[in-house]
């Protein structure tokens, strides 16, 4: 069969060049020699610098969403009562006029959930042991489906009677309080009275939110129980908590009930949940520069590594390159050897990182073995959070930074003129 010469050249022509040199060189490499290990290290520095800019991210968002969910179901968004009661963090004293102010609320936001809350200080008594508590009294039908996450047990809670109360899982190894015992509660009406007033009542749940001010200092009980002890009346409140699912307008909607009549007529006090937390809202607002930061440097090694190790690849194939660019090669073509040496570094580094990234996050997030301290994190194990959106972001971003920064070192071929590298 007879081969049209000038078809046949043509063809090899057309072939990709700086491709095939890649793989030549590639195959050809001395797995001993200097430019190989730093090709390792390179590969080592992408796979760390994207597995941990990945762990960071997913992490940070991950202790800032377990954080806010928390906080979010212990704590109602809104808090309305008096002065004193927002500033003490504890709503003892009752609200004057209480059906016109709730009225009033409930017909400018009828779309938002209510719970009338009443809050006394009370002394704990077992074997004589003795614990000052806030008891946190609720209203028949109170919502407990956010809370019920934090009770330990398969059992769920679903109302309380006004002889039911659950205590936090601290309380009950200090007292050596279990479910189903009873437990014996003073209160004090005034400063006046020397025997303060008892009551029984059996503990039919125990929870546990790993926030040591909560765990330590509150028991949840009906509220109808302090109202008959203070001689309140059955329509008589401290506090109206309101929940609202938009938490990002919970400022707006702030700033909406202040402007009500009967907040103002009565002294009223409105609390949103992050002014409440302001601490804790601002610690956690900080993950996001470290993210950044941690994420950056992260980046910037590895981005350094793989220049650096192309460098020395270059360095090592100046002849070659001289030759070639004597032969008529463009430093386009020069460079997309090494770009393609580039590219397999990255890719060396990124599969794998993302690979392990993916299997420690789920299994992580199926057995909690890397632990926490509650009392510092508020979680009892490192939370992570599976975006695809942010992990697809950060492996286009990475790839985009490394192409545009090896295209813009690979005009330093440039200045390899055909003579020095021939004759080097």
């Amino acid at each position: 069969m007879r081969i049209n010469k000038s078809v046949f050249l043509s063809k090899i022509f057309n072939l990709n060049l700086p491709f095939f040199i890649y793989r030549k060189l590639r195959s050809s490499n001395d797995k001993s020699n200097i430019s190989s290990r730093i090709i390792k290290i390179a590969i080592v520095s992408v796979f760390l610098g994207v597995f941990v800019s990945l762990s960071a991210i997913s992490i940070g968002r991950g202790l800032q969403s377990s954080i806010k969910e928390k906080l979010y179901s212990l704590s109602p968004d809104i808090t309305i009562s008096t002065y004193e009661n927002n500033s003490r963090g504890i709503a003892s004293e009752k609200i004057n006029n209480f059906h016109v102010v709730d009225s009033e609320i409930k017909t400018a936001f009828p779309d938002f959930k209510f719970e009338n809350i009443i809050e006394k200080p009370t002394l704990i008594s077992k074997n004589n042991s003795f614990e000052t508590v806030i008891f946190r009294g609720v209203n028949d039908g109170y919502s407990f489906e956010n809370f019920n996450k934090f009770i330990l047990g398969s059992n769920t809670l679903n109302n309380l009677t006004s002889k039911e109360i659950i205590i936090s899982k601290s309380l009950s190894d200090k007292l050596g309080i279990t479910v189903g015992q009873n437990l014996t509660l003073y209160f004090k009406i005034d400063n006046n009275q020397r025997i303060p007033n008892l009551r029984s009542y059996t503990v039919t749940h125990i929870f546990n939110t790993d926030f040591p001010d909560f765990d330590n200092n509150y028991v949840i009980g009906n509220l109808q129980t302090l109202q008959n002890v203070f001689k309140w009346n059955n329509n008589e409140y401290a506090s109206i908590e309101i929940s609202i699912n938009e938490k990002l307008k919970i400022s707006s909607i702030v700033q909406s009930i202040s402007s009500l009549k009967s907040l103002e007529k009565n002294n009223l006090s409105i609390k949103s949940i992050n002014s409440k937390y302001d601490n804790i809202f601002n610690w956690i607002s900080i993950f996001d520069f470290n993210i950044i930061l941690i994420t950056s440097l992260m980046i910037l090694v590895a981005i350094i590594s793989v220049i650096i190790s192309l460098f020395i690849l270059i360095f090592e194939r100046i002849k070659m390159i001289g030759i070639m660019s004597s032969m008529g090669s463009t430093n386009k073509s020069l460079s997309k050897i090494f770009i393609y040496q580039g590219i397999e570094i990255i890719l060396k580094g990124m599969i794998p990182a993302n690979i392990l990234f993916l299997s420690v996050s789920i299994i992580q997030n199926s057995y909690g073995f890397i632990k926490l301290n509650p009392i510092d994190y508020y979680v009892e194990s490192i939370p992570f959070i599976l975006e695809p959106m942010f992990i697809i972001s950060l492996n286009l971003i990475f790839a985009l930074i490394s192409f545009i920064v090896l295209s813009i070192t690979f005009v330093s071929i440039t200045k390899f003129t055909p003579k020095l590298n021939i004759n080097s």
